[in-house]
């Protein structure tokens, strides 16, 4: 079996558009759900799923794509670069604990939903939970 490969690629969400020109609608570069969108440039890894030659532009010596070799060094990328998430899994749950401690609703004042759940989970609320990214296996 030959060896796993991917791309580091950075991108910029409100466009679309990925370094090197990349086409994110390629069905043999699949993104498994490594994006990281709360970094400028916005990162993702997409698995090249083909036998195509990455020593070559657009991939090799293109500012934005890196590419990676092997389990390893894909599971590194994905570690320094894309973060565990925090994740409210019952809401009620998390708001009748809040409740039950005390905690003021004003913790909560003009945060999105990952910055609510990040804030409850070290508030040690119910119903959040932390989800590290996938790795390759």
């Amino acid at each position: 079996m030959a060896e796993l490969r991917a791309l580091l690629i950075e991108w910029d969400p409100s466009t679309g558009r990925r370094a090197g020109g990349i086409n994110n609608k390629e069905v043999a570069l699949r993104c498994k759900g490594w994006q990281n969108m709360d970094v400028k440039p916005a990162l993702e890894i997409r698995l090249v799923e083909d036998d195509r030659d990455l020593t070559v532009a657009p991939y090799a010596n293109t500012t934005g794509v890196t590419v990676l070799i092997g389990k390893d060094e894909i599971n590194q990328a994905i570690t320094a670069n894309f973060p565990s998430r925090y994740e409210i899994v019952d809401k009620e749950w998390m708001i009748e604990g809040a409740r039950q401690k005390g905690v003021s609703a004003d913790e909560f004042v003009n945060k999105r939903g990952p910055e609510i759940a990040k804030r409850g989970f070290e508030l040690k609320l119910p119903g959040i939970v932390i989800r590290p990214p996938n790795m390759i296996d």
